[in-house]
């Protein structure tokens, strides 16, 4: 067990195990509907203030398409960064994206979220990296499951906080490494089964630490 991990994640039971607070991405709406002119009612109807909980319970929901789930997680992770709509829409056009999107859905939805990333991993879809890969798996997969994301600045904070623990591991977030996701999903699930907790409240805890010490003027936590 990682002793900064563990005294980050009693540190927020003992404040009340705060949720992540929403992010208000309304001055990129209209930029979004203008990427994707079919899905603007969709996109209309998406929260002002999009946190966790509303991205999880479309992609539970079985009354949304692939493409709006996916839009959904994407909306969440980029946030109000303007180059949010064109990136996702180079992802969404090409041929096989909504197919993989979909295979690698029904993987994760079935607590198989290792799966999940090989099939993305192999089956790339241009411009979707193993960071914004990680997210759509994250809330495809059950909350019980460990699929936790796995970005930059998560990389950074193990880096510094737990190197040894990943010392015969890549921690890079740039290139695909179903090695390095296995081993971060199992250690990320260790400790949640030992705090008692979700695996996914371990990941924010360990991202908002890691937000605080390597983000440098960082409006948005939805990463």
């Amino acid at each position: 067990m990682n002793k900064n991990l563990v005294k980050l994640v009693e540190n927020w039971k003992a404040s009340g195990s705060p949720k992540q607070e929403g992010f208000n991405w309304t001055s990129s709406r209209s930029n979004w509907i203008e990427a994707f002119p079919e899905e603007s009612k969709f996109i209309s109807w998406l929260p002002d203030e999009i946190d966790r909980e509303a991205v999880r319970g479309i992609c539970d929901s079985k009354k949304y398409s692939i493409r709006e789930k996916f839009l959904a997680v994407m909306v969440w992770g980029y946030g109000d960064r303007g180059y949010g709509p064109y990136r996702v829409s180079k992802m969404l056009s090409q041929d096989h994206s909504e197919k993989v999107l979909k295979t690698v859905y029904d993987i994760a939805h079935a607590k198989k979220p290792k799966l999940a990333y090989a099939h993305l991993m192999e089956n790339r879809i241009n411009t979707l990296g193993p960071s914004y890969g990680s997210k759509f798996i994250t809330f495809c997969t059950p909350r019980e499951v460990s699929a936790p994301i796995y970005d930059s600045l998560i990389a950074l904070w193990i880096n510094k906080n737990a190197k040894i623990e990943f010392s015969t591991i890549s921690t890079g977030t740039l290139k695909w490494s179903i090695k390095t996701y296995s081993f971060y999903c199992d250690w990320i699930e260790e400790h949640s089964k030992q705090l008692k907790c979700y695996p996914d409240d371990v990941e924010l805890v360990l991202f908002r630490d890691a937000e605080k010490q390597f983000a440098k003027g960082s409006n948005w936590s939805g990463k």
